[in-house]
């Protein structure tokens, strides 16, 4: 389905939605320097496309602005790619065109992800000066065999700078992503890198496992036997040793990949996890307004044009109640059942509810799960094995 038909089925609907709460705006920036050998997102290193894409951008924040009537926006992410290969003045453009379309609320949570080795601290203090207030940098390690491995373009001291920097243009708020499960990585090594990134003033972590589903580079490099990755063990273990050490560092567990100080968790990704309602504009941006959830065409010479598709889903009653566990199941704070069994009596689905209740029962017993009065969470092993227990609401 293209975007005006969309519009023009909906529109009505999501300007009535788009008023009944704030909205988070994701920007997909599809721009990096250098393709990183573990990467499958959508993205490019073409500059001709650049210019073509901001033009295009500007005007998707224009229609969406008019077609849901100047909604509040409480958190803004640009994400990638690289939204950090941009350059001040085309970063200023594109925030002056959402200023100019969306109403800003009062201390609204405004992040930009950044790559070491792709900037400056004059552009640090530029986009400090345009309303950004946290930054989050894509680390992945410390070591620097380790990085050339992945394709980074930035060294280890070049990351630790990068922090530093941060602290001294103002941001409020500064992220730094690690990796998980890469060659020769040991407990130590892992931890040894958090205690780096604290130092320099991280107040937020993301912890990734090595994803290698996907076909990149690296997945052909473990294929033909040129690198051998740590095995579930000793992944297993890698990521106990986080799990175990970081809260004493101040660090809360808060989601399955994620660790903050007080005050300081992503308010923008909880709502991917709490359903809270979002725009998502750029090449592959996923959105959520109500019962609606579209992701944007992937081509980005395709979005660049105009003519790109939306592939749409429009949940029924049934469906958004699913979301519920599948999603919320990723946050420390697990998810209400004794209200999941409400609901599924509304819904008229207890058997479905009954045996879902069975098989966390199962994982219970396993020691995936615990229950605690009327909500139910993931234990450590069992955010390892997320995967398996989100099969059962698929």
């Amino acid at each position: 389905m293209d975007t005006q038909e969309f519009q023009k089925q909906f529109g009505t609907h999501l300007t009535s939605l788009a008023k009944q709460e704030p909205l988070g705006l994701y920007l997909h920036i599809p721009f990096c320097k250098d393709r990183c050998t573990y990467c499958s997102f959508v993205r490019t290193h073409e500059e001709e496309n650049r210019d073509p894409f901001i033009q295009t951008l500007i005007k998707e924040i224009h229609h969406w602005g008019q077609i849901l009537d100047r909604p509040t926006l409480n958190s803004i992410y640009w994400g990638g790619g690289t939204p950090s290969v941009l350059s001040e003045s085309e970063v200023a453009r594109i925030v002056n065109a959402i200023q100019a379309c969306f109403e800003i609320a009062p201390n609204s949570e405004q992040t930009i992800e950044a790559n070491p080795g792709t900037l400056s601290l004059a552009w640090l203090m530029s986009i400090r000066a345009l309303g950004f207030n946290r930054i989050s940098w894509g680390i992945q390690t410390l070591h620097d065999d380790l990085l050339k491995s992945l394709g980074r373009i930035h060294s280890s001291e070049e990351a630790l700078q990068a922090l530093d920097w941060s602290q001294q243009a103002g941001f409020e708020h500064v992220s730094g992503d690690l990796i998980l499960g890469l060659p020769n990585q040991s407990p130590d090594s892992v931890y040894s890198d958090a205690l780096k990134i604290i130092d320099h003033g991280v107040d937020h972590i993301s912890i990734y496992l090595l994803d290698l589903d996907k076909a990149c580079a690296l997945k052909t490099e473990v294929e033909a036997g040129r690198l051998v990755l740590p095995n579930e063990d000793q992944v297993a273990s890698l990521y106990e040793i986080l799990q175990d050490q970081l809260p004493r560092l101040g660090f809360t567990s808060y989601e399955i990949s994620n660790y903050a100080k007080q005050g300081a968790q992503s308010q923008h990704n909880l709502k991917y996890w709490r359903r809270l309602p979002y725009l998502g504009l750029g090449p592959s941006a996923a959105s959520n307004l109500g019962p609606y959830r579209w992701t944007s065409d992937l081509s980005i010479s395709t979005w660049n044009q105009g003519r790109g598709q939306l592939t749409l889903q429009s949940l029924d009653p049934l469906d958004e109640w699913t979301e519920i566990p599948l999603l919320g199941l990723r946050l420390d704070e697990g998810i209400d059942w004794h209200r999941l069994s409400a609901q599924a009596s509304v819904l008229k689905v207890e058997p479905l509810f009954h045996a879902w209740t069975n098989q966390m029962k199962y994982f219970e017993t396993a020691g995936l799960v615990i229950f605690e009065g009327p909500r139910v969470r993931l234990t450590t092993k069992g955010r390892l094995l997320s995967n398996e227990i989100f099969q059962v609401f698929v």
